[in-house]
């Protein structure tokens, strides 16, 4: 990965983000850009690192090693965490998007809820294709209970780990609600696309920190 790379890596996802910045979500989508930024930092960081252990003379092969390896666990920590950090917020900030969209029903417990998702459950996991289904659900039912599950954090969460496209869905749903153009509508409607965009940024990054690994493992191993 070049320099330039995850430049443009970090500006798209940046770019995806500014839009989604204001009012009650600025906090939240503040902090994932901070990540972002973060990432290319420690990238740059890193590299300067290894540029300077590669241009002292080598005395201690063994030493050089160790202070590569050192670099590279950071590096790889930090980005880490500013990644996991960075999902965590985008996450957040979805669930607090749903809960204004999405009307939720002011008298049922938890246990309620616990009842109702349960049996939603074992009827989405005998189907192929359960986002179709949700929204036929949404659609037809007069339980606002249920519509409140299927449409919002419980079946968003219920949809991702069927590795279901969450794109389309929320497309449908936003159009369902009409809430398209409202702050917390594109919060929804941009969940996706902005998972994608940290998940190539952690791919490249990763990848990167590998190469160098690869290299120096080389360079070691020749000296």
């Amino acid at each position: 990965m070049s320099d330039l790379d995850l430049q443009r890596s970090v500006e798209a996802l940046l770019s995806r983000l500014g839009p989604l910045q204001q009012g009650e979500f600025s906090d939240k989508i503040y902090k994932v850009s901070v990540y972002a930024q973060s990432v290319a930092k420690s990238w740059q960081i890193f590299r300067t690192a290894l540029s300077t252990i590669e241009s002292k003379a080598v005395e201690d092969p063994e030493q050089q090693r160790q202070d590569v390896q050192a670099r590279a666990k950071s590096f790889d920590l930090s980005t880490k965490n500013s990644l996991r950090f960075m999902r965590i917020n985008l996450d957040a900030v979805m669930v607090q998007a749903l809960e204004l969209v999405v009307w939720r029903p002011k008298n049922p417990t938890k246990t309620d809820e616990a009842k109702k998702a349960a049996a939603l459950k074992k009827t989405f996991d005998r189907l192929e294709d359960p986002a179709k289904a949700m929204l036929e659900h949404y659609r037809g039912s007069s339980d606002p209970l249920n519509k409140y599950l299927v449409a919002g954090p419980w079946g968003h969460d219920y949809l991702r780990k069927r590795s279901v496209n969450l794109e389309d869905y929320d497309r449908e749903l936003c159009e369902m609600l009409g809430c398209q153009e409202t702050p917390a509508g594109k919060i929804v409607l941009g969940y996706a696309a902005l998972g994608r965009a940290v998940e190539d940024l952690e791919r490249l990054i990763l990848a990167s920190l590998q190469k160098e690994k690869d290299r120096w493992k080389v360079q070691t191993a020749r000296g």
